[in-house]
């Protein structure tokens, strides 16, 4: 599993990738210290149900130790991300090639005020940076969408059996021009 951490610049990405990965890592006080991804292995603690079912444990990718398996996932540390990324904004193409490869996303969301640390917009203000992160993966998913509606459109005109697939994405993109994520559209188990 590759998780995507994601935040806008210097709110401490880095920081956190450097803490879960142990990975050496440029942390400085300057937006974009991270332009090209940082990649590393972090560890997910877990319980393991084999000290409960009294048998040997036999990992496939883990360990497991007295009922407690660490579980190793990838993580990604990429560039800040700016208004009008999806655009190519700052570096936005960058960004959004690197999170469309992930798994899953973990946002770093800035909400603390010093001083001696610049924040790219003047001021801290979390809601605000949350509102731009998720708003920027919203524009970019909308751009994804158009893109396969227009070619389901074209493959429906020979084929009627893709019409299921061209209504599923027609509600996604209708969410996301209401500002919802792809994720709030209720889809049937087919469709996901």
């Amino acid at each position: 599993m590759q998780i995507g951490i994601v935040g806008k610049p210097n709110v401490g990405k880095s920081t956190f990738f450097g803490a879960a990965t142990m990975a050496p890592v440029e942390i400085a006080n300057y937006p974009f210290t991270t332009i090209a991804a940082n990649k590393g292995v972090g560890y997910v603690r877990s319980k393991c149900p084999c000290k409960e079912l009294g048998v040997t444990c036999t990992p496939h990718n883990s360990g497991c130790v007295d009922g407690v398996r660490m579980i190793p996932v990838e993580l990604l540390d990429v560039a800040g991300l700016v208004p009008d990324a999806w655009q190519g904004k700052g570096l936005g193409n960058q960004f959004l090639a690197n999170i469309r490869e992930v798994d899953a996303i973990v946002h770093v969301v800035r909400c603390f005020d010093d001083s001696n640390i610049i924040h790219v917009d003047g001021s801290v203000d979390p809601a605000r940076d949350i509102e731009t992160i998720d708003l920027e993966l919203i524009f970019a998913d909308l751009e994804s969408v158009e893109k396969r509606i227009d070619r389901v459109t074209k493959a429906l005109r020979g084929d009627k059996k893709y019409q299921a697939e061209l209504d599923m994405w027609v509600r996604i993109k209708e969410a996301l021009e209401k500002g919802e994520s792809a994720r709030s559209v209720d889809l049937s188990e087919e469709e996901q």
